[in-house]
């Protein structure tokens, strides 16, 4: 007959297994659970998709149109991200893109983003620079690194890579490589050649 109480090493299995599914799937299910919670607070005046979530802290104003889209994430880190839709100005994020911290992103006139794009850390995207204001669209798949800026009137093209430091004062074309003040493009394809010397 099996005894009432486990042995020592079954119950140290079972804590260990219940240690695993709290650090694998409750911790990061509950934090995201926050995350949307504070992101419906954080971004109570814009149109909201759902499961959007922020981590870190995050200056919102919307003043204008904004639409936030499915699944975005904002994360936390030193310095908070900002996003701001000015009077009659359009703000549009498409479905599951993700802001590091320090992001600012202004809408003065039109801003549009498309889905699962990647802003790393201290990315300025604004569409007023001071001299002029001029939309702003950067289409889907579009990774911009760490401290790039993008100037008002530029569209970046669909799967494209924007390096770290650059400022973006022309289009750039899909699949395509901009890196540099101001930043030139070339083609990812190129750039793959270049890596493997053929």
């Amino acid at each position: 007959m099996r005894p009432l109480l486990p042995s020592t090493a079954e119950a140290a299995q079972v804590v260990r297994a219940g240690l695993k599914l709290v650090h694998t799937e409750v911790l990061p299910r509950a934090e995201r659970a926050v995350g949307v919670a504070r992101a419906r607070w954080l971004f109570r005046a814009f149109r909201l998709g759902q499961g959007v979530a922020a981590y870190g802290p995050v200056t919102a104003r919307n003043e204008g149109h904004a639409e936030l889209g499915d699944k975005l994430t904002f994360l936390g880190g030193m310095l908070p991200t900002s996003v701001v839709c000015y009077s009659g100005a359009r703000l549009l994020v498409g479905a599951e893109t993700q802001f590091n911290y320090g992001v600012s992103l202004e809408a003065w006139e039109s801003v549009q983003i498309g889905a699962r794009c990647m802003f790393a850390s201290f990315v300025r995207v604004s569409d007023r620079d001071g001299q002029r204001i001029a939309p702003i669209i950067i289409e889907d798949d579009v990774w911009v690194a760490h401290g790039a800026i993008l100037l008002p009137g530029v569209r970046i093209g669909a799967r494209s890579v924007v390096s770290a430091g650059s400022i973006v004062s022309q289009d750039v074309p899909p699949d395509s490589l901009a890196m540099g003040n101001p930043a030139r493009s070339m083609t990812l394809d190129l750039v793959a050649r270049e890596a493997t010397g053929t």
